[in-house]
């Protein structure tokens, strides 16, 4: 099967990391020349199949079966939408659409079209969600009747993606719980079956503000005063090396210059009460679901916790869910922590895109489709 990739940031990097090997990579969209070229090097793309412009990719047939789209969010459905005009299958990063009305769209194109659209959700894939899936839908817990799932983001995550980084703004990349816990509300609506009927959400933005600063903080970390912030870019980026896979080497160039560059006058080296964000970094949403379901979800970024935890109360037993531990008091106690650290969610990112390659060739539904994935989408849309 020969495919396309459009868009080769670090998600579409992982991605083509777990193409199977029958599914062959023969051209590469990507506006960034650096990333562009190192998407090519480590697809074996030559210059022919390169382009920095999604417009001349699509002005021409390509004797492909199926593209991924990576791009920034709101480029989404206008990607994915032609590339289904065009009749070509697609992968699609989540969030599908910023909109219930893009949605609808798209899934409309592709079912007159007849042809598939997987939706990058991992936690369907990934063997600890697997598994509190598998309990719910056994009847152990009899009839569900409320869900409380927390999100925290952690820290590092927090400052880098949606204080610093190009999640930050709302008109940028939409709203935080769109972009952030669409997965987390697709998955609960997977769980739960149903509709949502009404919901309410409040959010607020808690700590990262200039009013929050600690005394002395400085605009950048570099000549930052406070030492003990858990927020340091110089401690995350130059110390701990970590969360540095979106910065690109330049030729001629080495990690340590570019981290230096970036620290002194990149959008990564600000400090986090001095930036321009203004996605929440805390939000509640309540609904009440077609099955009776009351769902309650926290997105928390303000603490130093990161993971999540969930609570499921049945009519015959009660599920708690934290930090990859499984807990039925008296029934079951499973703990799936060790996954935590492992690559690629765990090997979920290498199963949706092999499911989703695999449902092509058999001519089958992925496991995450637009229609599927919908409901979870309608809850993230509803909190705007």
């Amino acid at each position: 099967m020969n495919i396309a990739v459009i868009g080769a940031g670090n998600r579409a990097r992982k991605y083509l990391s777990c193409i199977p090997g029958e599914v062959h990579v023969l051209y590469i969209v990507e506006p960034e020349p650096l990333r562009l070229s190192s998407a090519a090097a480590m697809c074996g793309v030559p210059s022919s199949g390169c382009f920095t412009s999604i417009e001349e990719f699509f002005s021409a047939p390509r004797d492909i079966e199926a593209v991924i789209v990576a791009t920034p969010d709101q480029l989404h459905v206008p990607v994915a939408l032609e590339a289904v005009r065009h009749g070509y299958h697609v992968l699609l990063e989540k969030p599908v659409a910023q909109t219930l009305q893009e949605y609808m769209t798209l899934l409309e194109a592709s079912l007159s079209r007849g042809v598939q659209v997987g939706v990058c959700l991992e936690m369907r894939f990934h063997p600890y969600f697997q598994r509190i899936k598998e309990i719910v839908s056994g009847g152990m817990l009899g009839d569900i009747v409320e869900i409380d799932h927390t999100e925290h983001i952690g820290p590092d995550r927090m400052a880098h993606t949606f204080v610093r980084g190009l999640w930050s703004r709302v008109e940028d990349a939409g709203p935080i719980f769109l972009s952030k816990c669409c997965h987390d509300a697709d998955f609960l609506m997977w769980l739960s079956g149903g509709s949502v009927v009404s919901a309410h959400s409040t959010g607020v933005i808690r700590k990262f503000r200039t009013d929050r600063a600690p005394y002395g903080a400085t605009a950048r970390c570099t000549d930052c005063p406070v030492s003990d912030c858990p927020y340091s870019a110089v401690k995350l980026y130059m110390e701990r090396r970590e969360w540095i896979d979106g910065f690109d080497v330049p030729p001629g160039s080495t990690f340590e210059e570019v981290i230096d560059s970036e620290l002194a006058h990149g959008r990564y080296g600000r400090c986090v009460y001095r930036c321009d964000n203004n996605v929440y970094d805390t939000q509640d949403v309540e609904a009440v679901l077609s099955t009776e379901v009351r769902l309650n979800m926290h997105l928390e970024g303000t603490s130093m916790q990161e993971g999540r935890t969930t609570v499921i109360r049945g009519t015959k037993a009660t599920l708690e869910a934290d930090g990859g531990r499984i807990v039925v008091p008296g029934l079951i106690r499973e703990d799936y922590s060790h996954l935590g650290g492992l690559p690629l969610h765990a090997g979920a990112d290498r199963a949706l895109v092999e499911d989703f390659f695999a449902a092509i060739s058999s001519r089958r539904e992925p496991l995450a489709t637009l229609s599927s994935a919908l409901e979870g989408h309608k809850l993230c849309f509803a909190t705007v």
